[in-house]
């Protein structure tokens, strides 16, 4: 086996596709530094299937496309062939040339191609299992994993020399049959502990079965018996839709002669309509001149009631009009009494007048000569004013002092009054307690009467609550009680509705198609459509067993969209009625009341 080429585009700092080709002599690849020589083992290293981006000098797989630059757009695929020539066979192939190559998207995607065809990863460390090539192994060598091997670093040496010998393989081998056998010794524990429940459980299982067994007996002979009361009950039925049926002929014959009969009064009937015709004519022409008439009454008597209406108003406003009157005279003789007595009061103040004019004379002659005085009053007075001032003072401290005084007198006073009145209240309080004691005695004996009442009420009211809370007690068993039925019964519901949505019972074909969208999964089956009283359910469940489970469809084309549907999917069989295969009109049978009803 050698290396024969390497293809690498868009990986790292390889933006375009490079080919390079391992021909015989060829012992390197050289060149500056910066140049790519280490992006060359890091994509080998990268397309055998290194995993660890820390191997590969990268921080996600993301970096590892080519990014871009000044001159160049980005890549958006990173991928890397390697090929071998399998001159020797020494890898698992018929193939004398072997490519591999991998893939990465910028997208996320990856892959990996075997001679070109999509393969896994595994398929790919299977083929170079036993060649010394692989991600860890020392076929590809760098710096780091020579100091390793120099400090033989976690037995580096050792695997190196084990991976040269071939024994690493076998150490991979025995790892993983290693893994195989943990793994089937947890199968078998888990195996023993099923058996032991299955054990356990066995015997429960036995007596299900006899349960089971006897159920279905009895259950056969129920249909047996349902089955005969059927047979007796559609008999009576036929017996009953016999008479019937005659009953019904009879009373169709009764019909047919009383439609003759009716026959016959309807041509009465319309003759008399025609006289009935003319005779509404000559009452439509009276009924018109009555209504004229009746017209020329109701205008004739609009006119009165309008003509009485003005006289009442104005014998209406007659009488306000004399009230009015008679109000006016009133007041008329009030005005002259008031002028009157205005004119009594005028010749009072002209006498006053005249006096008044009298006494302003005088004053007159008094105001002169009090002028000529004042002056020698008013020279005298600022003397007065002076020693008026002097004495304001003096007076002013005097009443100072006498308000201090008078200001003691009256407290002395108003605490004299405050002693005397209270002790007139202390004296009614005396008098009022001597009566209040009395009517507190007999007050007391009241209060002990009605605390003893009430003592017995409280008695009786504790027993009242004592038997209250007993019913209460009761009462909250009995709703634990319901409370516990109604979540049985909702349980029950529960379990009922999720049996119903997932159609427990129904055969796997049945299903499939009620869930399937690409026909008319909506279409009902036979049991859906059907509905009958309790006491005949089971009746008609064991005559009409074999077919509950049909589905009804509308036509054969619908019917044969459902089988192609179970075909491609393998999902058995199912058996249809057509509903346009049935007669469009169905002959009238009797029906009980709340029988079968679709």
């Amino acid at each position: 086996m050698r290396l024969k080429s390497l293809d690498i585009k868009g990986f790292k700092s390889f933006a375009d596709r490079t080919h390079i080709l391992f021909n015989e002599g060829i012992t390197g690849i050289i060149g500056p530094n910066g140049c790519g020589k280490s992006n060359i083992v890091d994509s080998i290293r990268w397309v055998i299937g290194e995993q660890k981006i820390s191997h590969l000098r990268s921080e996600n797989l993301e970096s590892l496309v080519f990014n871009g630059s000044r001159n160049r757009t980005a890549s958006g695929l990173a991928e890397v062939s390697l090929t071998f020539e399998n001159t020797r066979n020494l890898l698992p192939t018929e193939f004398n040339t072997v490519t591999v190559t991998r893939k990465f998207y910028k997208s996320g995607e990856s892959e990996y191609r075997l001679n070109d065809v999509t393969c896994r990863l595994k398929d790919i460390q299977n083929l170079f299992l036993d060649t010394g090539i692989s991600t860890d192994s020392y076929a590809i060598i760098e710096l780091a994993m020579v100091d390793d091997i120099i400090r033989d670093k976690e037995n580096s040496r050792r695997r190196m020399l084990e991976q040269a010998a071939g024994i690493s393989i076998y150490k991979t081998r025995k790892k993983e049959a290693r893994q195989k056998l943990d793994a089937t010794e947890q199968d078998l524990a888990r195996i023993e502990d099923l058996l032991f429940e299955i054990s356990n459980q066995l015997k429960t299982l036995e007596n299900q079965a006899k349960k089971a067994e006897k159920y279905f007996e009895i259950k056969k002979e129920y249909r047996e018996v349902s089955i005969e009361l059927a047979k007796a009950s559609l008999e009576g039925f036929n017996t009953d839709y016999k008479s019937l049926q005659i009953q019904s002929e009879t009373e169709t014959d009764k019909k047919i002669k009383l439609e003759a009969v009716i026959a016959g009064e309807e041509a009465d009937i319309e003759r008399e309509k025609l006289d009935f015709v003319e005779k509404e004519r000559q009452l439509q022409s009276l009924q018109h001149s009555f209504n004229e008439l009746v017209q020329q009454l109701r205008n004739k008597e609009g006119e009165k009631n309008l003509i009485s209406q003005r006289i009442s108003f104005l014998e209406e406003k007659e009488l306000n009009l004399r009230d009015f009157l008679q109000k006016g005279a009133n007041q008329i003789e009030g005005l002259e009494e008031s002028v009157s007595f205005t004119e009594n009061q005028v010749k009072d103040e002209n006498i006053k007048l005249d006096h008044i004019l009298l006494r302003l004379e005088s004053l007159r002659e008094k105001t002169e000569f009090t002028k000529n005085s004042f002056s020698d009053i008013k020279t005298s007075l600022n003397q007065l004013r002076s020693d008026h001032a002097q004495a304001q003072r003096n007076q002013f401290e005097s009443e100072k002092i006498l308000a201090v005084a008078d200001t003691s007198i009256q407290n002395f006073a108003r605490s004299l009054r405050q002693l005397e009145e209270e002790s007139e209240v202390r004296k009614s309080q005396i008098e009022q307690l001597g009566y209040d004691s009395a009517l507190t005695e007999d007050l007391l004996g009241t209060r002990k009467t009605d605390l003893f009442q009430l003592e017995e009420h409280q008695e009786r009211t504790r027993e009242q609550i004592l038997q209250t809370q007993q019913k209460l007690e009761n009462l909250r068993q009995e709703l634990a009680e319901e409370s516990r039925k109604y979540d049985a019964k909702k349980n029950e519901r529960d379990l009922l509705k999720s049996l119903i949505d997932s159609m427990e019972g129904y055969p796997e074909s049945v299903k499939f198609l009620h869930k399937n969208p690409d026909w008319n999964h909506t279409a009902p089956v036979l049991s859906d459509i059907i509905y009958v009283k309790e006491e005949f359910r089971t009746a008609v469940e064991n005559v009409l067993e074999p077919y509950l489970n049909y589905y009804v469809v509308n036509d054969l084309e619908e019917g044969l969209k459902a089988v192609h549907l179970l075909d491609d999917n393998k999902k058995g069989k199912a058996n249809f009625f057509l509903l346009n295969k049935f007669p469009s009109e169905v002959s009238e049978t009797h029906q009980q009341p709340d029988e079968t009803v679709p």
